[in-house]
């Protein structure tokens, strides 16, 4: 004899991918999702990164220059001469920096008068960061030479302009610097269960409650707890079968394209994915219940679907004001769900320790939140005012 919520698991599956637009949809779009995302994101790093790398300047009024140009030609940096529109063509992003030299530079400079330079940027495009780091950086390498040798010509020695000697020490890995690179794979793990499981379980409760067949499938001589929990199973189904593929298409993008642009900084194969598939499991159970609860209170599908989208906009938010808050990791966070999920996940990505503890207790928050999202649902389902109660 069939298990009652067994069968209630395969009718929903069923009716699931009998719609195959939607199960196209949502299938597709998982899968693409990462190996796109990731791509964009490896392309544009890959970019700035050849950017800081390509030892060369655009100078206007190099001929006022002549120190500049030696001093520029010693480090062998490349000096292109600017056009005459550099400052339209630094506005619209044709160019990045400049270095402007004013007439009277040299006049100024070789009397020790307060000569003066400028660099012409924008500094509202990310991709012109490099390049206008490298001129500051060269111009302050020609002040502090400038400076040790009228130093020296006066006797002076040049330890008195820099007393102290700075030396800087990174500890961070090329992984950990990946990790920043990389915060979209936590976002998109911690949302992908919720566009999994959403039509599932919008459709298997405020949808069926808007057909009108929630009724008569409640009037079965079945307990309810059964008809809930393969609707949830159901939708379950859905959210870890989108976080899966959405996390392996992370894997395939990291493998053909990251790893050759950027192969230290981002790393996402196999280990990390069982690590993100492991904590994401639990994750959708919670996600899927929760949806299935809020869209109970739904009249119609398109009021659920708008009451589950406040769900997705909380769930979003979080990484991203972990991302931009500079939020430190505390161990409490782990028993916040999401911010727990995002911690973890986040340590996953930076290449640091994970224990058992680490996923243990999210997931343990996760599954209690959906176990008591479950004992709510079946509470309303034997209530005759949301059953019946269409408008």
């Amino acid at each position: 004899m069939r298990i009652p919520a067994l069968t209630v698991y395969l009718k929903e599956m069923r009716d699931a991918l009998r719609d195959r637009r939607t199960a196209i949809m949502v299938l597709v779009a998982s899968i693409l999702t990462g190996p796109l995302t990731l791509v964009l994101v490896a392309h544009f790093v890959s970019g700035l990164e050849k950017k800081g790398s390509d030892l060369k300047v655009v100078v206007a009024g190099e001929e006022r220059a002549p120190a500049l140009v030696n001093f520029l030609q010693r480090n062998d940096i490349r000096i292109e001469r600017a056009p005459g529109d550099y400052e339209t063509r630094v506005r619209d992003g044709r160019l990045d920096a400049v270095i402007v030299v004013p007439e009277d530079f040299d006049e100024h400079w070789l009397s020790g008068d307060g000569a003066k330079l400028e660099i012409v940027f924008d500094d509202s495009r990310a991709d012109a960061g490099p390049a206008i780091r490298q001129a500051e950086r060269l111009l302050r390498g020609f002040n502090r030479e400038t400076g040790m040798l009228r130093m020296m010509a006066r006797g002076v020695s040049p330890d008195l302009g820099q007393p102290v000697e700075i030396e800087r020490f990174n500890t961070a890995t090329p992984r950990q610097k990946g990790a920043f690179l990389l915060f979209l794979i936590p976002m998109f793990a911690l949302l992908s269960p919720l566009l999994g499981g959403m039509t599932i379980a919008i459709d298997s409760t405020a949808g069926e409650r808007e057909r009108g067949s929630l009724e008569p499938l409640l009037g079965n001589p079945v307990p309810v707890a059964h008809i809930v929990a393969g609707k949830w199973l159901a939708a379950w189904t859905f959210a870890c079968a989108v976080a899966t593929l959405t996390l392996a298409g992370f894997v395939t993008a990291s493998v053909l394209y990251a790893q050759k642009q950027l192969a230290a900084m981002m790393a996402f194969g196999a280990p990390e994915f069982v690590l993100f598939v492991a904590m994401v499991v639990p994750f959708a159970a919670m996600t899927s219940a929760l949806q299935m609860l809020i869209c109970t209170y739904g009249r119609s599908y398109r009021e659920a679907q708008t009451y589950v989208s406040y769900l997705a906009t909380a769930v979003s938010f979080v990484p991203a004001i972990v991302l931009f808050s500079g939020l430190k990791e505390v161990p409490w966070h782990l028993l916040v769900p999401v911010l727990g999920q995002q911690a973890v996940l986040s340590r996953v990505v930076r290449g640091d320790a994970v224990g058992f503890t680490d996923w243990a207790v999210p997931s343990l928050v996760a599954a209690t939140i959906a176990a008591a999202c479950l004992v709510l649902l079946v509470r309303l389902l034997r209530d005759e005012r949301i059953v019946f109660g269409r408008s």
